[in-house]
Parts: structure tokens; sequence; C-alpha cells
């Protein structure tokens, strides 16, 4: 569009002008591409142990739902193989590994049916834990119990047992065990602290250290192909349409819930909770701070007066094409400057014919 436009004419910002037209078709928006990633995040490494864990199903798998857990800070997991995934089940799940553990502090989920309901929800207030959920359809944001699952499985794979308990059993301990490739430590010695302590241990790294170094490692390359985005509340704005088409849906930003999380009202009155990466701004704003739309700097340029050396486009079938007795002359020495040409330099060395060719010579 900007270089047809700039085939016929041409007016002050006049590229601002074009993309603002497009950025404001609501048929432009909703087909377009997702918006570049946003930078990463990490979670906030927890002091203590147990008090910040993420919880996933897995499956339907091997006949079976896996409910996994595992902690932030040890790393520690939990797996408990169950028919269905209901509320009730989960709760149960969970109060027998708070009986071992104790209550952890904050519980990370996605916004599954068995994790939103109000059962799930009067369990975590009466027990003093804040529950939070990701956004929907985002699994990166629970990345650490997407993480647990895909371990689990593998493990479950190469793991032999009579049954599925025995098989569970195994592959936890062997997990369990294993230090650690970003702690460097076991998760039962960073959560049982049962590795008993010597004057080795201080020449230990520190941990918080190593996991911040890991993590600052794995946000820069991540950031390489991100692009930071904010948005302020009451922004209009066009969101991922998860339910059916068009791709894009206009709405407004009502509340920031997270650091790359936020809340928007849709013009049918419905609110939903949506990721940076899934929303994108809805026009071009001109360093004014109005928008710049294509029909206006249209009006403008009609008034604007041609330069004496332009002609105007000649009328007819055949437009951009020179008309006759028309010619516009440019010569190269007027618009460059004159350059002194290298002098050329050639071989002087002799040159002789191979002596099994003097006969034919």
């Amino acid at each position: 569009m900007k270089g047809l436009a700039r085939s016929y004419v041409w007016w002050p910002q006049m590229d601002v002008a074009v993309e603002g037209l497009v950025k404001a078709c609501a048929r432009c928006q909703e087909s377009r591409n997702t918006p570049p990633c946003a930078p990463l995040h990490p979670w906030e490494i927890p002091k203590l142990p147990w008090r910040r864990i993420h919880i996933d199903y897995a499956g339907l798998w091997q006949g079976k739902m896996f409910l996994i857990l595992v902690d932030a800070y040890s790393k520690w997991r939990e797996a408990f193989p169950l028919n269905s995934a209901t509320s009730a089940v989960t709760i149960q799940c969970l109060r027998q590994s708070f009986s071992q553990h104790g209550l952890p502090e904050i519980v990370v989920s996605d916004k599954g049916s068995c994790f939103t309901s109000k059962e799930f929800h009067e369990f975590m207030s009466c027990n003093g834990i804040k529950h939070i959920t990701t956004a929907p359809y985002h699994a990166a944001s629970n990345g650490l119990a997407e993480r647990a699952v895909q371990t689990f499985k593998s493990l479950m794979k190469k793991t032999t047992g009579d049954s599925i308990e025995a098989r569970i059993a195994r592959a936890l301990f062997s997990y369990r065990i294993t230090p650690q490739s970003t702690t460097g430590k076991s998760p039962a010695e960073l959560l049982c602290s049962r590795k008993l302590r010597s004057t080795l241990d201080l020449i230990h790294p520190d941990f918080k250290s190593q996991v911040q170094d890991k993590q600052l490692k794995q946000k820069w390359y991540h950031d390489q192909h991100a692009k930071e985005r904010h948005l302020s509340v009451g922004e209009n704005v066009y969101t991922k349409n998860f339910s059916s088409v068009p791709t894009w849906i206009s709405g407004t930003v009502q509340k920031r819930t997270g650091p790359l999380s936020y809340t928007i009202a849709l013009g049918s009155g419905q609110v939903v909770r949506r990721h940076i990466d899934q929303v994108r701004n809805s026009q071009v704003v001109s360093p004014a701070g109005t928008s710049v739309g294509l029909e206006s700097s249209l009006q403008d340029v009609t008034e604007l007066p041609l330069p004496e050396s332009v002609s105007p486009a000649p009328s007819g079938d055949c437009v951009g094409q020179p008309t006759s007795g028309t010619t516009t002359e440019v010569t190269v020495s007027e618009t460059l400057k004159a350059e002194e040409q290298p002098e050329l330099r050639r071989s002087t060395r002799t040159r002789k014919l191979p002596s099994y060719l003097k006969d034919f010579a």
C-alpha cells in the first residue's frame, strides 16, 4: 500500500497515515498474525521449600489420570494415579500431600474446571493458601508443572515393575535422589535435608545465586526474539479469540492481574483473562498523541501546491506512462561527484608458451 501510494502522490508522514489506516481496519486486525512473544518473566525463587507448588494433570495416559505436584524450591515431585480428574479427588490428593509436607503458601495451576470450582476455592481459603491461575491456552505460564509432566512420562516409559504403583514409586525415587541440573542438588536434599553437612559443603556455590544465573541465562536467550510491550488500563486492544472466528476480537484493558497478564473487557460484555502474548494494540498513535487516518491526509494533500518541476499526472488509461513531448534528462555528472578512476594494474610477467606446444606455435 505504501509503494502504491508513493507511485502517485506524496504528503508529509504518508507512511504513518497508511499504517494508521491498516491498523484501524477491523477486518485487517482480525486476521493478523500473533505478535512477538513478551520477554521472559521467571517466577520468583522461594526462600524455603514447599512454599509454592505447581500442579497439573497428565493424561489420559496408560488408562490413568496423573495429578503431578512439583515444589518450586526443591523441584520435589509427587504423582497420584487417578481414574478421573474431579475437584473432590484433587482435594483428597492434595490433603494427603499436605499432611506429609505441610501447607504451602501458594498453589499455581491452570484454569481447569477441577481447579476453578467453588469446592476447590473453599479448600484453598480454609487452609490459608493463595491460589494463582495462569492465562488460558498459555502453558508456558505454568512451565514448571508442564515440564514435570513431561519428565514423569519419560521416566515411566523407562521404569519396569509389576504394577503401576511400583513403577511410579521407582520413577519418583530415582528422580528425587538425582541432582538437578538447575540447582545442582537432589530434591530430597533440598526438601528433607537428609544429607549431613560437612566442611566440604563450604565450597558449594550459593544456591539462590546459581538458580538466578540459570534463569538470567535462560531469559537472555529467550529475549533475543522477544519484544517488550506494556498495556494501560482503558486502552483499546485486540485479543486472541480461542472459541471461534474471527481470530482477533476488540476489547478494552480492564485490569492488570500479573506481570504479563491482563483482564480484557470484550464488546459483548464478557471479561476474559489473557497473557500479553495474546493481546496487541489496536491502532497506531501519532507523535502528537492522536490517531492519524488516511482519509484526512488525502484531504490535506489536495491543498498542497505542487512544485514547479513536477507536472500533474497525465489523464487517460495509461496512467504512469511518459507522455509524448515530455522528456526528463538526468545527467550523472550533475548528481554524482566526480571521482578519480583507479589506475589499472596488470601483470608484467613475460608469458611463454609451454615447451610441448612450440611445434604448433
